[in-house]
């Protein structure tokens, strides 16, 4: 017996096969479901900062009086902050904040960074154990510590210093950036490590020479959420520092409001303000500090 065999064209005589079509108005009507709802999210998210910014803007006789609409946008200008600048130390308030929190996240990040290596890469007895009391400090609140603080810098002289709000606030964001830096640094091949110390390098250059530049990402996240945490930290600097001349912007911000009557052009600028150095810090490091989120993610 023979079997028919059918030959099916091949080559150029093959037919062409065509792609489905894809209807239009179904895809505009999926990208509709995505688009409106993420513009509705991001409008109440804007929507705060850019009325603080309007307000800041307008006339302090507008303030007080409803308006229509087509005389919103009459008289704007900057005169809330020649007040602001011209009628108070929020200058001096504005350095007193940048000198605290960049010196705390300097020495958050250098702390961190060794006690994270040292988790990471070294085994020993008590590891586990030391992990588990720096999470436990993120379980107790620390504003319950503010008493034991106070009466301990009030008898080792702390108190209206800026080295005592740096010890605090350098305390405070210690802990979730060793454990950010810790899953960082788990990415790391050890193998790294190891050829760098048969070049030679020490234990101090296999960080600085090594590790550090490939986790420069983690180390910008860091960076962000200690700075911005220790900048917008109001309690501790109006408890520590009561002196006028070392006021944070935030403890500034809050004696802008009056008993009676308060100021309210110059309170939202000086809100904008205070806004501005975090809003710069994210548009400067954004790509890296969405890298090392995702990368301190990671799990041991």
């Amino acid at each position: 017996m023979t079997a028919d065999v059918t030959s099916k064209p091949v080559g150029r005589d093959a037919p062409k096969r065509t792609a489905p079509r894809r209807d239009p108005n179904r895809r505009r009507a999926r990208d509709l479901l995505v688009i409106v709802p993420t513009f509705a999210i991001l409008l109440v998210i804007v929507f705060p900062v850019l009325w603080m910014v309007f307000t800041s803007l307008r006339p302090a006789t507008a303030l007080a009086t409803r308006l229509p609409w087509s005389r919103y946008f009459d008289g704007l200008g900057f005169g809330a902050y020649g007040r602001l600048f011209g009628n108070s130390d929020f200058a001096r308030y504005i350095g007193n904040s940048l000198l605290v929190s960049a010196v705390s996240t300097f020495c958050t990040v250098v702390l961190a960074s060794l006690a994270a290596y040292a988790l990471s890469r070294f085994v020993f007895r008590l590891r586990r154990t030391v992990m588990m009391v720096v999470l436990a400090t993120q379980l107790l609140p620390f504003v319950v510590l503010i008493t034991p603080i106070y009466l301990s810098f009030g008898e080792l002289g702390l108190l209206n210093s800026y080295v005592g709000l740096i010890i605090v606030y350098t305390a405070m964001t210690l802990p979730l950036a060793i454990y950010l830096l810790m899953g960082y640094f788990n990415t790391i091949p050890l193998a790294l490590d190891e050829a760098a110390r048969i070049d030679g390098c020490s234990n101090v250059g296999v960080i600085f020479r090594v590790v550090f530049p490939i986790a420069l990402p983690g180390i910008v996240t860091v960076i962000v959420t200690t700075f911005i945490a220790t900048w917008e930290e109001y309690f501790f600097a109006s408890v520590l520092n009561t002196s006028e001349d070392l006021k944070t912007v935030q403890v500034g911000l809050s004696s802008f409001f009056g008993e009676y009557t308060s100021d309210w052009g110059v309170i939202m600028a000086a809100a904008t303000v205070a806004t501005v150095p975090t809003i710069v810090l994210f548009s400067v490091v954004q790509k890296r500090l969405v890298a090392g989120m995702a990368a301190g993610s990671v799990k041991e």
